[in-house]
């Protein structure tokens, strides 16, 4: 019989069932598609060996006069500026406090605790130290130093230092002066329900809180917006600060007269500061409540004018559609507004109204603040149950992964989807937490002794935990994108043996996944989508960089698209079709040799998973790893339908597909 060449239709589709959809991919991971061909994407690399304190929410990446680039991260802990290399510690300063002899230390211990009567700091806040002596033995050198806090009472709480107290003492003298940073917020999402919801005093003695008394916990997130070279800053439901480029080691201040509680904020390209989401004027500003959709905006070039009154710009408007504004973006002509339900157009009409507002969008709102992206003057953003796009008007983003995606996003930790734009291949990712972790394979065979365990990937993993491969378990407590280190065989008493590579590996701690461990890509140009795994919590398009940046759940920024390895370890990739019919799929055929055609630097492995009918259980046939030197593969794979399946897992390796073709006659199984 002649040759069947192998092509499908590019992107993936996991909307219909396998064999529905023959003539497609139904599977992929680290892949994109160019000219509509699968390839491999490219690597990365840590961008700094320094880790941040906290897990990274936001990103902005801005250019000043003099052209320092400066990139800014916002973690649930601290915000940063980079530049350089140089990490600087911007997180704003929310109190200092004059104290006389506040540390009371005990003989044996490095645990100091400090008094300072309502000091107003949250469990795992940061303080600054300075005027102390040395006390009980301790260094004055290690007491005036940054500390993170541990909360004990509303007037205590305890931090620790290198050197034991020798003694027990009380001292520090009269001139210690406390700088305590602004409290951190919550590092993930919470339902919290019945005793304890909401503040002490909410309700009466006795009452019991039923299930419907609910407090969500929302993931701390920053906006930033550029004033001039300059930064703006904001902690959502905090309040706004201005860090100064012209003294970049000097921290963010606050803008005083400005609305105390915001959610977010930008700056339009008329020269208005705008909140979204924040506290109504008046004179007790930082004791009113804030109205999650309440808009209101500084005096036209004037950060600091919020009066409003006849002769400036400065106004409000309170929206009334939805519960919360989730976003606001600028475009061309016009600041586009998400709340959690409907789109809205604020455009600058200028005096006595500044601002009009009409709905441009309705049911179709955001899914959370960071999950928008605007490329040439077109945004597109995750809805609860669908994609969006607009460009002059707001219509459904068609998508052939739409209930695979929607289906198994943790809805607790929604808030942490995060956008990413690509522009140089013309790809939008959205990075979100999964409801359950999904298994992964061994890259490679492992010894009954080894202790690093590489696999596919360890998306959606815990940084400590159990897996279980066959009937052993094994414990971790460290791992990287690709490996599980530090692990210990034979964990709940199992037997430690060898495995193979592609041997399943499972999560066996349990619960589902807390931070953003898979994406959907979409490619804006030819419209088409694939899935993926991988970690990363917030991300910045090269602009003035080199390079894409990156950030993961654990502090650390990663340059992508470099090289073809995962920051040194193989990158595992791959890409699956759907069921397609060898010959007519009327009867049995054999197929004995199969001719690759890729684009490869290194190796790829090609497998096959033929079956009889569409509700049999696949069986994977191995074909065979392919070089550049392949003209030819043998093999003896027999079945009614096939599925090709195309992966990589060694360092270095890169691959495109092209137009592979096999070999086939009509046969029996024996």
């Amino acid at each position: 019989m002649p040759l069947a060449k192998l092509d499908f239709l590019p992107g993936v589709n996991k909307e219909n069932t396998p064999y529905s959809t023959e003539g497609g991919w139904v599977d992929s991971d680290k892949i994109r598609f160019r000219s509509g061909k699968p390839e491999k994407i490219g690597g990365w690399e840590k961008y700094l060996s320094n880790q941040l304190t906290g897990v990274p929410r936001s990103s902005h990446v801005f250019r000043t006069l003099d052209g320092t680039i400066y990139l800014a991260i916002g973690t649930n802990s601290k915000v940063y500026v980079e530049t350089g290399g140089l990490i600087i510690d911007i997180t704003p300063i929310r109190e200092t406090q004059a104290l006389t002899n506040p540390f009371t230390t005990t003989a044996g211990s490095a645990v100091i605790t400090v008094t300072d009567v309502a000091h107003g700091a949250e469990d795992g806040a940061f303080v600054t130290i300075s005027g102390s002596a040395g006390v009980d033995g301790i260094p004055a050198a290690e007491i005036n130093a940054e500390h993170q806090i541990t909360y004990v009472d509303v007037d205590t709480y305890t931090i620790t230092v290198t050197t034991t107290g020798s003694a027990g003492a009380t001292g520090g003298g009269a001139s210690v002066s406390a700088a305590y940073q602004i409290n951190p917020g919550p590092a993930d999402g919470a339902y919290q329900y019945g005793w304890g919801v909401s503040v002490w005093g909410t309700g009466t003695w006795g009452t019991t809180r039923v299930s419907s008394s609910v407090v969500n916990l929302q993931p701390r997130i920053w906006s930033f917006a550029n004033w001039g070279e300059d930064l703006i800053i904001n902690p959502r439901g905090g309040s706004l600060y201005y860090w100064d480029a012209t003294s970049p080691t000097t921290r963010a201040v606050l803008v005083t007269q400005a609305p105390h509680k915001v959610n977010t904020m930008i700056v339009t390209k008329d020269r208005h500061l705008v909140c979204f989401g924040c506290n109504e004027a008046g004179s007790a500003n930082s004791g009113t409540a804030l109205d999650a959709l309440q808009i209101r905006w500084s005096n036209q070039e004037d950060y600091t004018d919020w009066t409003v009154t006849v002769t400036n710009t400065a106004g409000d408007q309170l929206l009334t559609n939805g519960t919360e504004i989730m976003a606001a973006a600028n475009t061309e002509n016009q600041v586009v507004v998400w709340t959690d339900d409907d789109v809205q157009s604020m455009q600058y009409i200028g005096p006595p109204y500044t601002f009009g507002f009409t709905q441009i969008g309705t049911e179709s709102g955001l899914i959370s603040p960071n999950a928008w992206v605007a490329y040439n003057n077109v945004l597109l953003w995750m809805g609860e149950s669908a994609f969006y796009i607009y460009q002059g008007g707001t219509n459904v983003l068609p998508c052939t992964v739409q209930r695979f995606v929607f289906d198994d996003i943790n809805p607790v930790q929604k808030r942490k989807i995060y956008a990413s734009l690509d522009r140089e291949n013309h790809e939008i990712s959205w990075f979100y937490p999964t409801l359950s972790v999904e298994d992964t394979e061994l890259n490679g065979d492992i010894t009954a002794a080894a202790t690093t365990i590489t696999v596919a990937t360890t998306a959606g993993y815990e940084e400590t935990g159990t897996i279980q491969i066959g009937s052993e378990y094994i414990t971790y407590t460290g791992k990287t994108d690709a490996s599980f280190t530090g692990c210990t065989r034979a964990a709940l008493g199992s037997t430690a043996v060898a495995h193979s590579d592609g041997d399943v590996v499972s999560d066996a701690t349990g619960g589902p996944c807390n931070e953003p461990s898979r994406y959907v890509s979409f490619h804006v140009v030819d419209k088409l989508w694939w899935v993926g795994r991988l970690e990363r919590t917030t991300w910045v398009d090269r602009g003035p960089l080199k390079y894409p940046v990156a950030t993961s759940h654990n502090g650390y920024l990663y340059n992508h698209d470099i090289g073809y390895d995962a920051d040194s370890e193989p990158l595992f990739s791959y890409i699956e079709s759907a069921d397609f019919d060898i010959g007519e799929g009327d009867q049995v055929m054999f197929v004995h040799r199969v001719f690759p055609d890729f684009t490869l630097t290194g190796s790829v492995d090609l497998k096959m998973k033929s079956r009889n009918y569409p509700l049999n259980t696949q069986v994977k046939e191995t074909v065979g790893t392919v070089s550049s030197a392949t003209s030819k593969i043998d093999t003896r794979i027999r079945g009614r339908q096939l599925a090709l399946r195309i992966e990589s897992g060694a360092t270095g390796a890169y691959w495109k597909y092209g137009s592979t073709r096999i070999e086939q006659r009509p046969d029996g199984r024996r």
